[in-house]
């Protein structure tokens, strides 16, 4: 097969990410933090070294401040949800993923305004946008790193530093980012990460890291370990936003694919493959390539044939994997004007090669000259 929908979730995983999982299991799988016993340290030892390697990729000192949750979807929710109060204000980007886009909206009918920062045609979201849209009452700001759906890298740094000095909290979607370009933590109040895409790990695994000094209002409340004798959440990191078992196992594994991510250096191989394969589709007739591919992610619109359609024959006749549609952001492609049709998404990783790019290429031409 050649899997070309990496942006979804990454596959092929590094073997040493399904071998920290099966010695979890096997040799030690005792509950973290949660007894003295040997094999609950053991355990709690590997969660907390997952959080030393997350901390080292994004260059913050603490690591007590990654959070661990079952995906980035529950970090953007935990974030956006326990930083806003009613008669606040969240600026949003019209590129957002539903796991922003449904978070904030649901808030409105607790007296939370949602306001769109709107990006250009090629899917950027420019700082000078985002600041026409704050007023007084903006209290957050959640912006996408790079679009899901045509990969467009938006200007995080320029943005948090706007809203660090006017004291409005930020919240950076890094689900198509993390692992795959470098992250500068301490420029970001807090930031959200799928465990499963650019950072190799398994799925029910997510990161959201939050900066020194800020506190949120809790999703969820039961056991954790420590204070067992308080009625309420304490205020210690992580202990506070991580209530019941963590996913000790998902973690392991995700501790593995981070370091093999920062061992490897996935950043270059996938903008050589992604700009050889952007380049490929804009000569096939009937393809439109659209956004800036600042990651392995590429949109194409297609002229005469429905992308479903597409997708679908590229899997039953070439066994070539993709994704067409949506991509769970119409906002996003109501932004690009493909709302209507919906796209094509060929997205790359590490594990492709040239040879993968070649004969996908000359699939998708083929079945466009024979429709």
């Amino acid at each position: 097969m050649i899997y070309l929908d990496n942006a979804a979730t990454t596959f092929p995983k590094p073997p040493e990410v399904i071998s920290a999982m099966t010695e979890l299991m096997r040799d030690y799988g005792g509950n973290p933090g949660r007894g003295g016993h040997r094999l609950s340290r053991l355990c709690g030892e590997k969660v907390f070294e997952c959080r030393e390697s997350m901390a080292k990729l994004l260059g913050v000192s603490n690591p007590e401040r990654i959070i661990f949750t079952k995906n980035a979807t529950e970090a953007l929710n935990l974030a956006i949800k326990g930083s806003v109060n009613r008669g606040d204000e969240i600026i949003i980007s019209s590129m957002e993923h539903n796991s922003v886009l449904r978070s904030a909206v649901s808030l409105e009918k607790n007296g939370v305004t949602v306001k769109i920062a709107r990006a250009d045609n090629t899917g950027l979201v420019s700082a000078e946008a985002v600041m026409r849209a704050i007023t007084p009452r903006t209290k957050l700001i959640c912006i996408t790193h790079a679009s899901n759906v045509v990969g467009t890298v938006n200007p995080i740094e320029d943005i948090c530093r706007m809203a660090r000095a006017r004291n409005i909290l930020t919240l950076i979607d890094c689900a198509q980012t993390g692992g795959i370009l470098p992250i500068n933590g301490d420029a970001l109040d807090m930031a959200a990460f799928a465990g499963h895409k650019g950072l190799y790990g398994p799925f029910g695994t997510g990161v959201l890291y939050i900066r020194e000094g800020i506190t949120l209002n809790t999703l969820t409340e039961g056991g954790t370990g420590s204070m067992s004798e308080s009625a309420l959440m304490p205020d210690i990191l992580p202990d506070r936003y991580e209530a019941g078992t963590v996913n000790a196992c998902g973690i392991a594994g995700l501790n593995e694919g981070i370091r093999f991510v920062m061992r490897e250096g996935v950043c270059e191989k996938e903008a050589y493959l992604t700009d050889m394969l952007a380049e490929k589709l804009s000569e096939i007739k009937g393809l439109r390539v659209l956004g800036t591919h600042g990651v392995g992610v590429i949109g194409a619109v297609l002229s005469d044939m429905d992308c479903v359609e597409v997708s679908s024959l590229l899997d039953s006749r070439y066994d070539i994997a993709t994704r067409a549609g949506l991509h769970c952001s119409p906002m996003a492609h109501r932004t690009l004007g493909t709302v209507t049709k919906g796209m094509l998404r060929l997205s790359v990783g590490y594990f492709n090669t040239k040879e993968d790019i070649d004969a996908a290429a000359a699939a998708i031409e083929e079945v466009l000259s024979n429709k």
